[in-house]
């Protein structure tokens, strides 16, 4: 992670910011979003009473390794501890006076017999307001797009005041979640006082370009493009295939030539997920190096993923939010366009593209409604895998 004294002009306006207060930071993959949350997060960490959120478990597993006893959490796993202990400090008062009707109301949401419904949710802490203590800690909250207006709604009705939001609108991977102009009205920021993060520090020019043919939000800045001679490394491939195990080979030969990168893999459910990584670590190959340490994560399971080593991590596109690897494999079987939104298969696409640092490589057996969404050859070379 860079220091203080490696960012640009718009970075360190960011981290001038002062420490009460509503703020949202926008900008595009690779432009230091996430720097500079965890920088102001360690600015402030001697007051105690500020709190990570990040959207995935994986991301919040890279991050405690970057920067160990930092106060942090997923942004669903908090909703619903502070819900909890609001209800419950609710609910004692609530059986003092008897009142049977709010009592049922809070039991039907400490059971989750709401869901995530915030609408009822809302009314019963808007019935109950004068029970709800102001809340001091700070709310700093990475990938921000990934969350509705309605969970932000209760995080102020939970007493929250002061939110440091990053978010990319572009990069919305899931159904419920906020446009920039949500989030914007929501802190009540007039449109000059959200920050802009535009310097593209990550991807190499030709993976850059890639990225950005798969943009869609006009809503969000462009990332800049990196300057053309970033380019040492050569432009993405798209691979077609008919043998698996080739494509298993070639990836496992790739991890060979510099053991210390990191390689990811992301694909689409996890079937496909078991298989690479029954195939990576078992498939007979001869290398130069032992064979890399292969890591995976799927829904459910425990984080136990090591980033600050070489390696393989395969992992679903929906679990790569905010993490950068050295190489990118993209394994474009599996992947559907769902209720003809082509749109939301371009932001899944620009989130797994955009990854990338030094090698962004797609893997595909056959054309399907996926490979017209991609970019012609002229960005994204075609050849056939060996």
């Amino acid at each position: 992670m860079p220091g203080v004294e490696e960012l640009n002009k718009d970075q360190d306006r960011v981290l001038r910011l002062p420490e009460n207060g509503q703020f949202l930071i926008v900008g595009g993959p690779g432009t230091g979003k996430s720097v500079v949350a965890l920088l102001r997060a360690m600015k402030f960490a001697d007051n105690k009473n500020y709190v990570f959120l990040t959207y995935n478990k994986v991301l919040n597993s890279a991050t405690n390794r970057l920067t160990q006893g930092l106060n942090r959490n997923t942004l669903l796993t908090f909703f619903n501890k502070i819900l909890r202990l609001v209800c419950n400090s609710i609910k004692d008062k609530l059986q003092k006076d008897d009142n049977k009707e709010q009592l049922q109301n809070c039991n039907d949401i400490l059971n989750k017999n709401y869901g995530h419904n915030y609408e009822k949710i809302d009314r019963f802490l808007q019935d109950n307001s004068d029970e709800i203590a102001q809340k001091t800690e700070h709310l700093i909250i990475d990938e921000g797009q990934d969350m509705s207006v309605g969970y932000y709604n209760r995080l102020m009705d939970f007493g929250y005041e002061n939110f440091f939001i990053v978010a990319d609108q572009n990069q919305q991977i899931t159904e419920e979640n906020s446009s920039r102009q949500e989030l914007t009205d929501l802190l009540g920021l007039k449109v000059k006082n959200v920050i802009e993060l535009t310097q593209n520090y990550r991807n190499s020019y030709p993976i850059a370009l890639v990225a950005q043919h798969f943009f869609t939000d006009i809503a969000s800045p462009k990332p800049d493009l990196p300057a053309s001679s970033k380019s040492a490394l050569g432009a993405p491939i798209l691979y077609q295939y008919q043998d698996f195990q080739k494509c298993i080979k070639f990836i496992l030969r790739e991890a060979d030539r510099d053991p210390s990168n990191l390689i990811g893999v992301v694909v689409a459910k996890n079937e496909i997920l078991e298989i690479c990584k029954k195939q990576l670590k078992e498939i007979n190959i001869e290398l130069d190096n032992e064979k890399p340490n292969i890591q995976s994560y799927q829904s459910g399971q425990t984080v136990e993923i090591d980033f600050s080593k070489g390696g393989i991590v395969i992992l679903n596109d929906k679990s790569i939010k905010g993490l950068e690897f050295d190489v990118m494999f993209v394994m474009l079987n599996g992947f559907e366009i769902y209720n003809n939104n082509a749109d939301g298969m371009r932001k899944r696409l620009y989130v797994m593209s955009s990854r990338a640092i030094k090698k962004l490589i797609f893997f595909q057996s056959g054309n399907n409604d996926i490979t017209e969404l991609l970019p012609d050859e002229t960005i994204l070379l075609r050849q056939e895998i060996n």
